[in-house]
């Protein structure tokens, strides 16, 4: 693709939460109206996975509930995992492989955000993970442009995710200082075009080259949250106009 396009978005949610209070957030009640979690599901998700699935709960609950089984999940992490990959690696060289969790793989990799979306709120639709470092929301854009009108899927989330402040590890890759750590989510359902039952709330422009990658640099400012409301709204104010 070499032209700019726009991505309807139907539901828009965000969501920042201190990292001292994501331990509560895995086993809080659902929204009334989205797919409920199975039992103790986020328990050992990526604390970038628990407010990314939280935020999808939430924009289905807003928009009045959805049906997702034919949705599709393009979740785009900034350097997820890392808390869990520092514990990971200093129990290791203390204790050896026997002191490694299973869960560290399916729950830190590139896809563990994608995945925990679709599995836990029973979407059927493709589901990936794209980025992974400090481009992440620039290249799930990109993806989810590319991704819009897949034959079979009747929309698509588009989730970012990134950890705000690095915490002071302990000895044991403990997250010992929380203070200034907050971890973001933003969650999009994008219709595709021919999507008659779902009215765009606002058409996001995207910029279909890399030179869209260096807006990542934007929210180092001003968050995750932040940056993508900003956006939003400049593209609601220029389709008014």
């Amino acid at each position: 693709m070499q032209q700019p396009c726009r991505l309807p978005v139907v539901a828009f949610e965000s969501l920042a939460v201190p990292l001292a209070d994501v331990g509560p957030l895995r086993s809080a009640a659902d929204p009334n109206g989205s797919p409920p979690l199975p039992k103790r599901f986020l328990r050992h998700a990526d604390e970038q996975s628990v407010v990314a699935v939280r935020a999808v709960q939430q924009a289905v609950s807003a928009q009045g509930g959805l049906d997702c089984r034919s949705h599709g999940v393009i979740a785009a992490p900034c350097q997820a995992g890392r808390i869990a990959s520092s514990r990971t690696l200093s129990q290791y060289a203390t204790g050896g492989g026997v002191t490694v969790s299973t869960h560290i793989v399916p729950q830190s990799s590139m896809h563990a955000v994608a995945a925990a979306v679709s599995v836990g709120l029973g979407m059927h639709g493709p589901s990936l993970g794209v980025g992974g470092g400090v481009t992440a929301v620039a290249e799930g854009l990109l993806t989810a442009a590319a991704f819009a009108d897949t034959p079979g899927v009747d929309g698509w989330w588009l989730v970012a995710s990134e950890l705000r402040g690095e915490p002071r590890l302990t000895a044991d890759g403990e997250a010992a200082d929380t203070a200034y750590a907050v971890v973001e989510a933003v969650a999009l359902f994008i219709a595709p075009a021919e999507a008659s039952a779902h009215t765009p709330r606002w058409w996001l422009p995207v910029a279909t080259s890399t030179s869209d990658i260096a807006t990542k640099s934007c929210t180092r400012d001003l968050g995750l949250t932040a940056w993508i409301e900003m956006r939003l709204l400049a593209a609601s104010a220029k389709e008014a106009a």
